[in-house]
């Protein structure tokens, strides 16, 4: 029995060369593996050419190579003449099939023999090829005629027989011009389109019946036509999908209507309530308005939300309906603020400031309520909110500028309803009104310049507010009018080419200061119009030219230092 130390040493040892045992016992293993599957694998992948008793200068392999020879001859002949009757392919078969004889009868190992019967295999392919190709693409024509005159028997005979053919020529050793790939899957997306014809035969069906039931209003036979169509379409959809049938588009159309015909009733429903709430609104019934409008709106917003493919569905038409809802539900508050307007109005223009301002917070009350709560609402007049605003904003001067108007205010020779300002805008006045003061001339009493048309226009708006009945600019023919006989001073080039107060100088003989000279005035002008004429010559000019009553076009937005304006204020037919 081994000692303790003797043991120990062994282990030591072993533990030493275990690693290089293991590792030599492991490449051992793969060698032996190795040499296991390389000879018991499989054999070459070639076909065994059978042993044969002939040799080499056998004499019927001699004659056998001879004949073969001259085959290849003959088909040379009719190769070069481009020849491909049925008398060049039966030599060239019979060359194919003696060859492959020699290949067989020939020793193992002749690869010149076997390559010989390739090279002829390939020239018997191309000719069949060359010979089919015509037959190919005469079945492809007789098929899409078929197909055309929907003879759909006949054209998948066609479609078939011409597949076959061209599949052969593909999985042939044929010359590649004569391959094609192509038409292969143009044939069998027409044959797969044959399949797909009786469910688009289906689908149209029933789309003329559902269009047929729609133009007869038979909403459910049109209802059911067009889902059996969806239904036919999402079929070739998901099963032809590579056809030229198979359209998305198409499905999403079906849908719509399909949705739509189920919010048809509730469309026509809209229409009937909105319908009348405008007879009501007429009437002047604006509770019953209102509440048909009410209805209106839920109806459309449940087509909206319900059918949202159907082609009722339509959020401008939401909007249209809830201003029409929103104005008829404003008129008892319209009605009283345009009540409190006319007699603010009425009260200015009879000069009755201080009934005027005591009309004006309940007025003001209600613009912001309107516009808080009906901010659709066609009642909120956004000019009469500015009107009332500019009206609370000026009640400390109201007074003061009626009095200063009224003052310098002349009636006009023969005409009763108009009255014209007698000079032209201080800019004192001006600077009241407007809270600003664009002249290049300053001066309280002398006249406003620099100001265009469209200044001149939103200051005879404002002063309107003030006195309570229209304000606007002098027409020519008023000018000429407040000019009459002339007289007075004109102020001109003359002058020193300045400027003069509008309270200074000698008015003419109808108490009108400045018709002509010191500015040119603004006149009246269709609001559309891009220019306006200004009249009566300014400071720049001379006397004689002055004297011609002077009128020239220009573009309202001019602003220059010699061109103001002066304004008329229309009376009230209690006041003319």
């Amino acid at each position: 029995m081994l000692s303790h130390r003797a043991r120990y040493r062994l282990s030591h040892t072993w533990q030493t060369v275990r690693p290089w045992f293991l590792t030599t016992l492991g490449l051992i293993a793969l060698v032996s593996l190795w040499l296991f599957l390389a000879n018991v694998g499989p054999g070459r992948a070639v076909e065994p050419i059978p042993d044969a008793p002939a040799k080499p200068g056998d004499p019927a392999l001699v004659r056998l190579a001879a004949e073969v020879a001259e085959l290849e001859k003959q088909y040379q002949v009719y190769a070069t003449a481009n020849i491909t009757s049925d008398e060049a392919l039966a030599v060239l078969q019979t060359a194919v099939e003696r060859q492959r004889a020699l290949v067989r009868a020939s020793p193992r190992g002749d690869y010149t023999a076997q390559r010989d019967l390739e090279r002829l295999q390939a020239d018997l392919d191309t000719l069949e090829a060359r010979r089919a190709v015509p037959r190919i693409e005469a079945l492809q024509r007789d098929g899409e005629e078929a197909l055309a005159a929907m003879q759909l028997d006949e054209a998948s005979k066609a479609f078939r027989e011409a597949l076959d053919m061209q599949n052969r020529i593909n999985g042939s050793s044929a010359s590649p011009r004569f391959k094609n790939f192509v038409r292969v899957t143009t044939l069998e997306q027409s044959l797969t389109s044959l399949e797909v014809l009786p469910l688009v035969r289906e689908r149209d069906a029933a789309l003329a019946r559902a269009r047929a039931a729609v133009a007869n209003q038979r909403w459910a036979d049109a209802l059911a036509g067009y889902i059996s169509a969806r239904d036919a379409q999402d079929r070739i959809n998901r099963e032809y999908r590579n056809t030229r049938h198979a359209n998305l588009a198409e499905f999403d159309r079906l849908e719509a209507e399909i949705a739509s015909l189920n919010a048809a009733g509730i469309a026509s429903a809209v229409d009937a309530k909105e319908k009348a709430g405008d007879e009501a609104e007429r009437a002047g019934d604006h509770a019953a308005a209102a509440v048909a409008y009410a209805e209106a709106l839920a109806l459309q917003q449940q087509i909206n939300d319900r059918f949202s493919r159907s082609r009722f569905v339509s959020s401008p038409r939401i909007e249209a309906i809830d201003v029409k809802l929103q104005t008829a539900r404003s008129q008892p508050l319209a009605l009283e603020l345009a009540r409190l307007d006319a007699s603010i109005s009425d009260e200015l223009r009879r000069r009755r400031v201080v009934a005027a301002e005591q009309l004006l917070p309940r007025a003001m009350e209600l613009t912001a309520k309107l516009a808080a709560d009906f901010p659709r609402s066609r009642s909120v007049d956004g000019n009469i909110r500015l009107k009332l605003n500019y009206l609370s904003l000026k009640r400390a001067e109201l007074r003061r500028l009626q009095d200063e108007v009224y003052d310098r205010l002349l009636p006009l020779v023969g005409v009763n309803d108009r009255l014209l300002y007698s000079s032209e805008t201080p800019q004192g006045l001006y600077q009241a009104v407007m809270n600003t003061n664009p002249s290049r001339n300053p001066g309280r009493m002398l006249p406003v310049d620099s100001v265009s048309w469209n200044d001149a226009e939103e200051f005879c708006a404002r002063l309107g507010w003030i006195m309570g009945t229209q304000v606007r600019l002098p027409t020519l023919e008023e000018l000429r009018i407040a000019h009459g006989a002339g007289g007075g001073d004109i102020r001109s080039s003359a002058d020193g080419g300045r400027v003069a107060a509008t309270d200074s100088g000698q008015p003419n003989r109808n108490g009108y200061r400045d018709i002509l000279g010191n500015l040119a005035e603004w006149l009246a002008a269709p609001a559309g119009d891009d220019r306006a004429p200004v009249a009566g010559g300014s400071y720049l000019d001379t006397p004689e030219f002055i004297a011609t009553f002077p009128v020239e076009e220009r573009p309202k937005l001019d602003r220059a230092r010699h061109i103001g304006f002066r304004f008329l204020l229309v009376l009230p037919a209690d006041r003319s």
